[in-house]
């Protein structure tokens, strides 16, 4: 070997000496038996070798705070405060052969075609249970089966989507461990991986010619187009919402794709369609893709326990098949008791041997198989046959019949002789391992990986050249069981070289069309978007008022009056009542001002802590993600429950509480002109920031309406006029219009009657009339609107206002009497905007028709 050559191989060495000293569980992906490094290997290893340990440890870093800034790494309905992540990327991906991915390929379309004509029979003619090759318990007993989808399925179009996990046993066989036929199972989360993972390796992606995912995606765009018969259109994800553990993948999938992501309150079905409600009407959808359970689908003729879907909605697929895919009902595909029968099916319905065998299973219906369980408990461990689930690494691990007592196997007994048919005994096939970068080197970790097909435009399958790999426990899953959430990218190596890269994030030219009309919003979005208008102005507010109370006890250039005035706008927020707070004459010590604000900062109880803002700040955020920009996002990540700001934030020093809370007024700030720069001037755009608005408004009519009445004393008035002007933000425009201390008339004027300050009441009040002006209006002569009555009322209250008489009453009457007709109509504007524009049930109202005369 030449210098240059042992110079060369010598990181390498490194890089391999921690993985050759462990002992490898199962088939070794990464060596041979001799243990030369296998070649489809060696382009990645080379490109890791390439760089120090230090540019490795930056990558692997860089990689984590990918996956946490994109959002796949948290559940936003999870506790906040846990240290735990439930999903992280592995810098090392699993790597697999061209050679072995075409035969792979093969075996995977041929089960598709395979499943698709399963479907179509036992939803149709049932041959296959009259003939005995599917036994009809294993049928009827699965609650996947839909009997009211029997004669619809048939006609939907085939199977669009199919997903399998696989394993590779020690004989270095592939086998598949389960099916999903349901919903497209988490294709989100591996796009998403790999969209995060070649930003931080895409060099050496480039370097071991791995295959893209954008031509899979661009080919199912264009199949899902031809399938719902129009050229231009309207796909919708139907998804259970956010408080689904998938949900991350839905709206990631959908936002990728150019579809809107919808639940089933957003739909109404009429004759042989389905509508969107959205804020002009009703709009009729092309195409919908099915996220939810097929059971769930529709509550009037299949489980009327839930909403997830709208109600009516198979009636409507009988009329137009060809509307919902996957079709209602293609879950029962998924049954693992199909999987000793799989070979006698593909010989009698394709004429070919199985390529692809399922993990070594029996189906506890079958006698034969319930006798060999009890003669061989230890071999077995036995799962539920219908599982369900979709998200990857959540199936769950079964019993383990030889870890059973004797009592419990008797229980076990009489359980399987009740509901056998529901139930498999599963052996263990054992899991191949491949490398995993840890402690800053390679080690051997067992895996799994899930793969995706799907319909092609020709009504063949396709193979996307990739998937999810996830890490497992080789001593006790039989299936992708793994808890922890530690994945990994599978990249396929590509026979020749690979076409230019064209993502589906830049849309070719001939996609293109000029459109300046306003993009469908729908009710429940212009909901989400009010409301995060609302969350990010109680947000800076909040930390205002914080900051303006620990600036009078904590700072020695800071105020040295006004605690009074902190403590009422503090125990505002803090829920106490307003009655009381605006009659306190006592000055608060420091250190009950400290305390205070600590409460307002950590505890979870009242709707205006920070605490409880925050929270429903970033997740109201979470809901709207498709809505925002890249920046934007990231900048309100600062504020997630369990961030290290959040966390200092909780147990800070009081004065350094105040430069977090620097850092939180200027995210906020970040946040609110990156919208304002950046989002179009939509019908979103008009309920996020009358959201805003709507919150000043209350926030600053609260503020002056606790601070000023009754009448207090001029030296207090002055400490308070200074506190308002501050938490206003309007202190430097004050200064420059007045060479004055602040006098309570000239800051009425500005922060009530000004409509050219954007921190002024009427600012706020007229901004919302101006956005309820543009909205779509339904009236149709019906009257006023009641949003459109309050808004008028509101502002008309403030333009007729005189400041000057006010600040002269001695009893500041006609003051306290304004600002309390704002505080209770306020709430009822907000009201009024959400009865009439986030619960659209049709195109415009329906007048009731009273009888007149008697009644007979």
């Amino acid at each position: 070997m030449t210098t240059a050559a042992a110079m060369k191989a010598e990181p390498l060495f490194n890089l391999l000496s921690a993985y050759r000293r462990q002992e490898v569980s199962g088939f070794d992906e990464l060596l041979e038996d001799g243990g030369a490094i296998r070649e489809h290997w060696r382009p990645l290893l080379d490109g890791l070798a390439q760089l120090t340990d230090a540019e490795r440890e930056l990558r692997s870093a860089r990689l984590a705070r990918r996956v946490r800034e994109t959002g796949i790494a948290y559940d936003i309905f999870a506790d906040p405060n846990t240290s735990a992540q439930r999903w992280s990327l592995d810098l090392l991906p699993v790597v697999i052969s061209a050679g072995e991915w075409r035969g792979l390929e093969r075996a995977l379309i041929q089960r598709a075609r395979l499943f698709d004509a399963i479907l179509n029979d036992v939803y149709g003619d049932q041959n296959l249970v009259r003939q005995g090759l599917i036994p009809a318990e294993l049928l009827f007993s699965d609650p996947a089966y839909l009997v009211p989808c029997k004669g619809v399925l048939p006609n939907a179009g085939g199977l669009m989507f199919y997903a399998a996990d696989l394993a590779r046993g020690e004989d270095g066989q592939w086998r598949v461990i389960d099916n999903h036929t349901e919903t497209l199972a988490g294709i989100g989360f591996t796009l998403a991986n790999r969209v995060v993972h070649t930003h931080v390796a895409g060099d050496i992606f480039k370097d071991c010619n791995a295959r893209r995912l954008a031509p899979y995606f661009q080919e199912l765009q264009s199949t899902l187009t031809l399938h719902s018969g129009r050229e231009n259109a309207r796909i919708a994800l139907l998804t259970p919402g956010p408080h689904h553990e998938d949900y991350f993948s839905h709206a990631y999938l959908a936002r990728y794709l150019g579809y809107l992501i919808v639940e089933g309150h957003d739909l109404k079905t009429r004759n042989s369609q389905v509508y969107l409600k959205t804020l002009e009407g009703l709009k009729e959808l092309d195409l919908i893709v099915r996220c939810i359970s097929g059971k769930s689908s529709d509550p009037l003729e299949l489980d009327p326990t839930g909403f997830i879907g709208p109600s009516g909605l198979l009636r409507v697929c009988r009329k137009s098949p060809h509307l919902v895919v996957n079709a209602i009902g293609t879950a029962l595909a998924q049954n693992r008791g199909l999987g000793p029968y799989l070979p006698q099916l593909a010989q009698h319905i394709l004429g070919e041997d199985l390529q692809l065998h399922d993990a070594h299973r029996r189906w506890l219906g079958n006698a034969d198989a319930r006798q060999e369980l009890f003669a061989y408990p230890e071999r077995f461990t036995i799962r539920k046959a219908q599982e369900g689930t979709g998200r990857p690494g959540q199936a769950a691990l079964g019993w383990e019949a030889r870890a059973l007592s004797t009592s419990e196997r008797e229980k076990m007994r009489h359980e399987i002789a009740l509901h056998g048919a529901t139930l498999v005994a599963e052996e263990k096939i054992g899991f191949s391992s491949s490398p995993v970068y840890a402690d800053g080197g390679l080690v051997p970790k067992p895996f799994a990986i899930r793969v995706y097909i799907s319909r092609t435009s020709s009504g063949e399958y396709q193979v996307m050249p990739g998937g999810l790999a996830m890490c497992v426990a080789p001593g006790r899953a039989v299936a992708l069981s793994a808890p922890d959430g530690q994945t990994r990218d599978v990249w396929v190596i590509g026979e020749g070289e690979q076409a230019p890269h064209i993502s589906l994030w830049r849309p070719t030219l001939a996609n293109a069309r000029v459109e300046r009309s306003q993009r469908v919003i729908q009710s429940r979005v212009a909901d989400d978007l009010f409301w995060l208008g609302r969350y990010s102005e109680r947000a800076d507010w909040t930390m205002r008022v914080l900051r303006g109370a620990l600036r009078r006890v904590e700072e020695d250039s800071g105020p040295d009056t006004g605690q009074r005035a902190a403590r009422k706008c503090l125990e505002v927020l803090l829920g106490k009542d307003l009655s009381s707070v605006i009659g306190s004459r006592e000055t608060p010590p420091d250190d009950e001002i400290e305390r205070l604000c600590r409460r307002l900062i950590t505890t979870g109880l009242g709707s205006r802590t920070l605490e409880r803002t925050l929270d429903g700040l970033y997740r109201v955020a979470h809901l709207v993600r498709d809505r925002l920009s890249l920046e934007a996002w990231q900048t309100l990540s600062k504020f997630r429950g369990g961030e290290p700001w959040r966390k200092a934030l909780n147990s800070a020093h009081p004065v350094e509480i105040l430069d977090l809370l620097d850092e939180g007024i200027t995210a906020v700030a970040a946040f609110n002109g990156f919208m304002h720069e950046n989002m179009t001037r939509n019908f979103g755009w008009s309920f996020l920031d009358m959201g805003r608005r709507i919150e000043r408004a209350q926030n600053l009519s609260e503020a002056i309406l606790t601070l000023f009445i009754p009448v207090s004393d001029p030296e207090e008035t002055s400490s308070s006029l200074l506190l308002l002007l501050e938490l206003a933000d309007s202190f430097i425009t004050y200064r420059s219009r007045y060479r004055l201390d602040p006098m309570l008339p000239l800051v009425l004027d500005l922060l009530l009657l000004d409509e050219t300050n954007p921190r002024s009441l009427a600012y706020q009040l007229s901004a919302i009339a101006r956005h309820l002006e543009s909205l779509p209006d339904s009236s149709q002569g019906a009257g006023l609107p009641d949003d459109r009555r309050l808004i008028i009322a509101l502002l008309t209250s403030i333009r007729l206002a005189d400041v000057e008489a006010m600040a002269k009453e001695e009893t500041a009457k006609t003051l306290e009497s304004l600002l309390m007709d704002q505080l209770d109509m306020l709430p009822e504007l907000s009201n009024a905007i959400s009865r009439r524009y986030f619960n659209v049930l049709d195109e415009a109202p329906h007048r009731t028709h009273t009888r007149v005369g008697p009644s007979i």
